[in-house]
C-alpha cells in the first residue's frame, strides 16, 4: 500500500524454478542477521559450513556396537553402524562411537562441527561441567579433547533421546540388541 503512490510496474524475472527461491535470496540478504549465522531451525542448530554429527553407542552382555550419522552443510547424510570387537560399558561406547565419528569428520576435512548425543555424561564431561573421574574413561575423554582441538569450530551438544534415534538404531543393530517393536 505505501509504494502505490509510485507508478511501479511489476515485471517477474526468468528463472527456472528450482533456482528461483536461491536466486532470490542471494540477491536479497536479510536486514538483519542472526547470531553469527546462526539459524535455529526445530530443536537443531546449525550454523554456516557447519557439520552435524550424531552418535550413540550401545553395549550389551555379549556385544558392543557403535553409530554415527553424518551431515554435510547441503544436507547430505551418511549413516554408520561398527560393531566393537570388545567388551565396554555403554559410556565407553559411547566415546567409541565419538572418536570414530570425529576421524571421519576428520578425514573429511572438516573444520566446523555440531556434535549431538543423548548421553548427558559423556557430553557434560566434554563441555567441562563435569569432570571425568573414571579411570576407564579418562583415556577416552583425552582422545576426544585432542582430537577436538584440530577443528576450527567445535560444539557438543545433549539432546534427548528421541532427536537421536537414527544413530541410537545403528549403535543398537551394531550390538546386536533387539530393537524395540521387532520382532
Amino acid at each position: 500500500m505505501a509504494l502505490s503512490e509510485f507508478n511501479l510496474q511489476y515485471v517477474p524475472q526468468k528463472a527456472a524454478k528450482c533456482q528461483a527461491l536461491a536466486d532470490f535470496l542471494a540477491h536479497h540478504p536479510l536486514p538483519y542477521s542472526f547470531r553469527g549465522n546462526d539459524i535455529k531451525i526445530g530443536m537443531v542448530e546449525t550454523r554456516n559450513n557447519y557439520w552435524t554429527m550424531y552418535f550413540d553407542g550401545s553395549s550389551t552382555s555379549s556385544s558392543a556396537g557403535a553409530g554415527i550419522v553424518i551431515q554435510s552443510p547441503h544436507h547430505d547424510r551418511w549413516y554408520f553402524s561398527l560393531k566393537l570387537d570388545f567388551d565396554c560399558t555403554n559410556n565407553q561406547a559411547e566415546y567409541e562411537a565419538l572418536i570414530i565419528g570425529l576421524g571421519i569428520l576428520h578425514d573429511l576435512r572438516v573444520t566446523h562441527a555440531l556434535i549431538f548425543d543423548d548421553s548427558e555424561l559423556v557430553i557434560n564431561q566434554l563441555n567441562g561441567s563435569f569432570r571425568c573421574m573414571s579411570c576407564t574413561l579418562a583415556p577416552y575423554h583425552m582422545v576426544v579433547s585432542c582430537l577436538a582441538e584440530s577443528f576450527d569450530g567445535i560444539t557438543f551438544e545433549h539432546i534427548f533421546q528421541i532427536h537421536n534415534t537414527d544413530a541410537d538404531e545403528f549403535a543398537q543393530i551394531a550390538s546386536g540388541a533387539q530393537l524395540l517393536g521387532a520382532s
